[in-house]
């Protein structure tokens, strides 16, 4: 009974620490991915940046668009009017490619549109800019571009960087737009997976878990210890186990007294029992004999005590012990049921 007490409590020990372990996992891993997401967006803005430069764009451009810093409280027009060496024409504005742009600057904007109108990025080129950058900041994992590109007349064409079979759903860190109206659309893709993000946290999760695991096990032993302790306590601290005979010579007779009718001869490895007798094997009589004698610490005995008593050439194992043990409560159980041997934390306890 005791033993499918210590299995559930163990197991619920277990559910509760898997559930904290899971949340903090999950905690962790979306911090950290949106610290990353965010370096990832930073750096490739300067990638973008640096192929703006490699450019050489002129002449004035002209825009009917407000200049506004902030442009999330902005209304938004429908549409804006540009005109360029080409002539005016008039284009539609998508306010989520508006909102997600690289820059609130629309003089900026409206030269990235020009600048990559006329030299469009290719994708292999602006990844290895971006992966340098990313590297600069410590992160260093695969990286893939889908460049998508609308035209004056609404059409769009699209182009990925080569050797990039991996890129997926689920490798999307974000999607960003550049210039105006004709915005230019990169999806980035960062090879990347719960693992390689928190591998550290989850090595030292399991090792906390297993420490966790450890002490709840241990803790339980000691309270049901304890527990057993207190509900014996009565009994323990009486005199209950009394040396009725004991001489020191070579014969060495000694007699225990657990309570009326039952009499231990450790000297003959004999039990009395209401006029039963039960001879006991050497060392099942020698462990009870050790028991005997423990009454200060409430008749416990430690692994130690019993490996050293019954095991003087060092051959003593867990199982040794847990079998000479369980023969002793087997002897005794047939006289008397309610003596038991409880095991508690590093030894055992004769319950009488």
């Amino acid at each position: 009974m005791m033993r499918t007490y210590n299995v559930i409590l163990l197991f619920i020990a277990a559910c509760i620490g898997g559930v904290v372990f899971f949340f903090t996992c999950k905690y962790t891993y979306e911090y950290k991915l949106s610290i990353l997401k965010q370096k990832a967006r930073a750096t490739l803005i300067e990638a973008v940046e640096q192929e703006v430069k490699s450019r050489n764009v002129e002449g004035p451009l002209v825009f009917t668009l407000p200049n506004t810093a902030n442009m999330k409280n902005a209304e938004l027009p429908d549409s804006v009017t540009i005109v360029d060496s080409i002539g005016m024409y008039k284009l539609k504005l998508d306010k989520e490619k508006h909102y997600n742009n690289t820059t609130t600057d629309t003089n900026v904007r409206l030269l990235h549109s020009v600048a990559f109108m006329e030299h469009p990025i290719q994708p292999d080129s602006l990844n290895l800019i971006w992966k340098k950058y990313l590297n600069k900041v410590g992160i260093s994992m695969g990286t893939a571009l889908c460049v998508s590109v609308v035209d004056r007349f609404g059409d769009v064409t699209s182009a990925s960087t080569s050797y990039s079979e991996w890129r997926k759903c689920s490798n999307l860190l974000f999607t960003i737009s550049i210039g105006y109206a004709c915005e230019i659309e990169v999806m980035a893709y960062l090879y990347y997976s719960v693992w390689n993000i928190i591998y550290m946290e989850i090595i030292l999760g399991l090792l906390l878990y297993i420490v966790y695991m450890y002490m709840i096990y241990k803790l339980i032993l000691f309270v049901q210890c304890k527990i057993i302790f207190v509900r014996d306590k009565g009994v323990i601290k009486q005199p209950v186990v009394k040396i009725i005979k004991e001489m020191k010579d070579s014969s060495s007779i000694r007699s225990y007294k657990l309570y009326e009718g039952f009499i231990f001869h450790a000297d003959q490895n004999l039990i009395e029992f209401n006029g039963q007798q039960k001879i006991l094997q050497p060392q099942p009589s020698k462990l009870l004999e050790l028991f005997l004698r423990m009454e200060e610490t409430g008749y416990v005995l430690k692994n130690s005590d019993i490996r050293e008593s019954l095991w003087s050439d060092g051959s003593a194992t867990p199982d040794r012990i847990h079998k000479a043990v369980a023969r002793l409560r087997s002897n005794i159980k047939e006289l008397d049921s309610s003596i038991d041997i409880k095991k508690c934390v590093d030894g055992y306890q004769l319950v009488l």
